[in-house]
């Protein structure tokens, strides 16, 4: 007991009832609300045992079991985010000639759309027209590749030709031999005149000019095969440039229809048939055409101060709460699935997140892309078939060596101490782990005896 204001405070209520029993048992008063109360009450009046005895009184109260998830960090202000999210620009600048369809819905913001999908198409004849002439260049540069290839066949055949005709040269030149030989006998005989033996040279002489003339136009026929065979080589390399400019003129073309990368849903439309579109790249930024994001996974994206940053790790169970615009006590379990590994420069802190399936959840509690809520990143989950023990905090004390502990107390009401690694649940329970079953009971109030 205190006194304040020369008055001494009155104890509570189980203690002064448990004071004034024993104070009357001893000194055989006449009651506690008496004049002699205040005697009694008085600490220098004999009564050090009493007090003490009663502040050493203690309840008995049986350990209460809890689903319970302790949180390294809480993180308010978590967003919902697509797992896949991205502005459609357009690649050439253009008219929007239409806006594609989904059956018979026009595509417009909430259509769901697959993979592909052509989503608008762009009116840009001047590209299509130089495609159009690109094609006619190819057909052209196939045209020659044919025309080199004939003309190489002919010079071939002009080659075998050339052949022919020196082998008919070779044998007229050994026939003018043969008759020279046949004359010059005649002419040492005395049987022909020498006139005879020089018309024979000369007609061998010829003969052997003629086959050194188809000789070379042999070699001729040979230089006019190799430069066909090099015009065909041209012809076809032109065929490939012409080809090339085609399927680049294609691929620009294929530009003019805008398609979803993606299976995703529509989550903004910016463009109407007849609007002109900036092209990506150019000094000013692109025209935004359309939004797509994936709705089916989610990311949860958070933010983590530095000094955490050491307990939050890939991997460790999450949870994502208080969500604005859901139906009250909505919580979605998951993990950490990524961590950034780095601070980001602006904030100073580090992302991390975690994936959420949207569509194997109620349609009602569907999380929708911008919401907002709390990310709790959990050191440690007790589940129904592993519940948390909890006990008031009065429950748990701590001793010399700075060690808490909790009294058990036994079917025969014998009492023990039992450490405990004590968790923060809430202002009226306090976690304990320890060596606890189903049933005990602990005590609680004032433990310094124990």
């Amino acid at each position: 007991m205190k006194r304040t204001n020369g008055a001494w405070s009155r104890p509570r209520a189980g203690v002064a009832m448990l004071t004034c029993v024993i104070v009357s048992s001893l000194a055989v008063l006449a009651g506690c609300g008496g004049a002699d109360s205040d005697a009694a009450a008085d600490p220098n009046y004999g009564g050090t045992d009493v007090g003490q005895k009663a502040a050493a009184v203690t309840t008995l109260q049986a350990v209460e079991w809890i689903v319970y998830q302790e949180a390294v960090v809480d993180l308010p202000g978590a967003s919902v985010i697509g797992f896949e999210s991205t502005v459609l620009v357009a690649k050439q600048a253009g008219y929007v000639k239409a806006i594609g369809r989904q059956g018979d819905l026009e595509i417009d913001i909430g259509v769901i759309v697959a993979q592909g999908s052509v989503l608008a198409e762009l009116h840009i004849p001047e590209l299509e027209e130089e495609l159009r002439e690109k094609q006619a260049e190819g057909r052209r540069a196939l045209a020659e590749v044919a025309q080199s290839k004939a003309a190489a066949e002919i010079a071939r055949a002009m080659k075998e030709q050339v052949k022919q005709s020196l082998v008919e040269k070779q044998a007229l030149r050994a026939l003018q031999e043969v008759g020279l030989q046949r004359i010059s006998r005649l002419v040492k005989m005395g049987a022909a005149d020498l006139d005879k033996q020089d018309e024979a040279r000369f007609r061998h002489t010829a003969a052997i000019a003629a086959v050194k003339s188809t000789e070379s136009e042999v070699v001729t026929a040979d230089a006019n095969i190799r430069k066909a065979d090099a015009d065909v080589a041209q012809a076809e390399a032109q065929t490939q440039v012409a080809a090339a400019v085609v399927k680049r003129l294609e691929a620009l073309n294929s530009y003019r229809q805008i398609k979803a990368p993606f299976a995703g849903v529509v989550v903004a439309r910016h463009v109407d048939p007849g609007a002109f579109v900036r092209p990506a790249g150019s000094n000013a930024d692109g025209s935004p055409m359309f939004e797509v994001a994936r709705i089916d996974r989610l990311r949860i994206v958070a933010f983590v101060s530095p000094s955490l940053i050491g307990e939050v790790h890939k991997g460790m169970k999450a949870r994502f709460h208080n969500v604005g615009g859901v139906r009250d006590g909505l919580a979605i379990g998951g993990q950490v699935d990524r961590t950034a590994m780095a601070l980001d420069p602006s904030s100073r802190k580090m992302r991390i997140e975690m994936h959420v399936d949207n569509h194997t959840m109620d349609a009602s509690n569907w999380l929708a892309i911008g919401q907002f809520g709390t990310l709790s990143v959990l050191a440690k989950e007790w589940t129904e078939t592993d519940k948390l023990a909890v006990v008031p905090p009065t429950a748990v004390a701590t001793d010399k060596q700075g060690r808490s502990f909790v009294v058990l107390v036994d079917e025969s009401d014998g009492s023990r101490r039992v450490l405990v690694e004590t968790i923060d649940v809430d202002a009226e329970r306090v976690g304990v782990i320890g060596d606890f079953s189903p049933g005990d009971r602990v005590r609680v109030g004032d433990l310094t005896e124990y």
